[in-house]
């Protein structure tokens, strides 16, 4: 039997009065219930914070993509929480999602980097 799993795993970390250490692992293609799952914990661990400070590692080893409506929830997302992210760290494997890493950049007011190695996408987000 193929069994096909996906998912994130979330965790969030509070350091201070308002900043968060978010670490999020995607596994396989990501859906719509997976953001839906996901977004109410970030939302309420930060409720409350008038200015919550986030910075994030995210570890896409595992990613195989996302349907559009993911996407979708991605960009909501980022329109709606964007201005709280400082720092993004992407852990990944490929040239491609380097490259997507890159492109998304350009896109957020936070500092996105691209990382081979999780140690040193976590100094850079300690810097």
């Amino acid at each position: 039997m193929d069994i096909t799993h996906h998912g994130i795993s979330i965790g969030i970390e509070r350091i201070g009065d308002d900043d968060f250490f978010l670490t999020l692992k995607v596994v396989g293609k990501l859906t719509h219930e997976d953001y839906q799952k996901m977004v109410p914990m970030l939302e309420a661990a930060i409720a409350g914070v008038d200015d919550p400070d986030i910075y994030a590692l995210c570890d896409i080893t595992e990613l195989e993509g996302w349907e559009t409506r993911a996407m979708w929830d991605d960009l909501k997302l980022g329109v709606k929480h964007g201005k709280h992210f400082e720092k993004i760290a992407i852990v990944g494997n490929s040239t491609k999602q380097e490259w997507l890493t890159r492109l998304a950049d350009w896109f957020t007011p936070a500092e996105v980097k691209f990382f081979v190695t999780q140690f040193d996408a976590i100094v850079w987000l300690k810097d």
